[in-house]
């Protein structure tokens, strides 16, 4: 028995015109309402084949692991080094007077330690996708909600939205940082049917486990590597089918950071493109950044190709258990451009505009800035510059 992911629409409006392997689907009238759902199941090779006669199965890809964006160590930074609320001085949350007042949030992640000052006032709703309860033994779900919605701790502003009443938080990375695509595909969908108007997350389909878990099953490396290519680029085309058939509907800003897969201390040929799912369409990928003397350059760690960047490195937010931890990466980077979303989300709605996935985006590319980012960063190191409050 293997473990697939299926991708269906509750509504019968969209259709598979094709194998579901070629994810070919069209609506059955131009922008059709569509309510995708996610089924995992366990199939053997005979009932795949009974699932897949089914037309009302759009696509199907076997499951496969996944990871949280895992921070970076801290081992070049001492304590005396971070400065508190930098990254939030760098997008100039300091220089606003939006706070992202009746916007809703959601985060999909480790979880959330809902005890933690850093979120009194702030009504959490929450799911767990995973097994094993919301609370936060890891850690890294806590910091990044904080860092997008947090209220200030003994004097110290860790917070970019820190009007945000409600954040949407599911648990679809367990404690010890692993998950599933079947997890985190539903959890995104559980965000959606929220209405979550900004959606983030710092989680990567995990190819390596996959290889690992195929050759411990008995495949040959050879066919496991490629078995877990195809199930990579499954699993990635399931994700952007359910966000075109959401997208038709003006649906939520979806923000993922790009990985920490670069070593670009060690060498610049060692760079490597978004990992998956913020690589796919309908993603804003989101680099982090640093500080060197008076410029911001990219951080050497953030793989290349975002959209836009953000503060990443030496960032002070809430640590699970209560108090602050210092965390770097571009899951914190991710963080800092969900609140700065809220901020805008917050404007453009009191301006009368609408608030979607295309409106929302356009903006934060639109009014990304270069001006502090060292000379000779390129597109693909920065993408169209710092992510910047109004």
């Amino acid at each position: 028995m293997t473990r697939f992911i299926v991708l269906r629409d509750r509504t019968d409006n969209w259709r598979r015109t094709a194998v579901p392997l070629a994810s070919s689907v069209s609506p059955v009238t131009p922008d059709a309402p569509a309510e995708p759902v996610i089924d995992v199941l366990d199939l053997s090779p005979e009932a795949l084949r009974d699932i897949v006669r089914d037309r009302s199965c759009l696509t199907i890809a076997p499951a496969m692991p996944t990871r949280i964006v895992n921070p970076e160590p801290l081992d070049d930074l001492r304590s005396d080094d971070v400065e508190p609320g930098w990254g939030l001085r760098a997008v100039g949350a300091d220089r606003t007077d939006r706070s992202g007042k009746g916007v809703t949030l959601a985060l999909l992640d480790t979880g959330i330690d809902q005890t933690h000052p850093a979120f009194n006032g702030v009504t959490l709703e929450t799911c767990d996708f995973v097994g094993t309860g919301v609370s936060d033994a890891n850690g890294h779900g806590t910091h990044m909600a904080a860092t997008m919605i947090g209220r200030d701790l003994d004097g110290t502003r860790i917070g970019v939205a820190r009007g945000v009443k409600k954040l949407l938080v599911g648990k679809a990375i367990s404690d010890k940082g692993l998950g599933s695509t079947g997890g985190f595909f539903q959890a995104v969908l559980w965000a959606m049917a929220q209405r979550a108007d900004i959606i983030a997350f710092a989680v990567s389909f995990d190819i390596a486990a996959q290889v690992e878990a195929l050759t411990a099953a008995g495949y040959p490396l050879v066919q496991a590597n490629t078995a877990a290519v195809n199930a990579y680029r499954g699993n990635l085309r399931i994700f952007e089918l359910m966000m075109e058939m959401s997208c038709a509907q003006a649906g939520p800003l979806l923000i993922g950071a790009i990985g920490n897969d670069s070593l670009r201390v060690i060498s610049p040929e060692f760079e490597t493109g978004p990992s998956a799912p913020a690589a796919a369409r309908h993603v804003l990928a989101i680099g982090a950044c640093g500080t060197e003397g008076d410029w911001l350059e990219p951080a050497v760690f953030s793989n290349i190709g975002p959209a836009v960047i953000a503060p990443g490195v030496g960032i002070v937010s809430a640590g699970a258990g209560g108090g602050l931890r210092t965390l770097n990466g571009t899951s914190m980077a991710a963080a800092h451009v969900a609140g700065v979303a809220a901020l805008w989300a917050e404007h453009m709605r009191e301006e009368g505009e609408d608030v979607n996935s295309a409106t929302l985006a356009a903006r934060l590319v639109s009014t990304a800035t270069r001006m502090n980012i060292h000379e000779g960063q390129t597109v693909l190191d920065v993408g169209h510059g710092l992510v910047q409050a109004l």
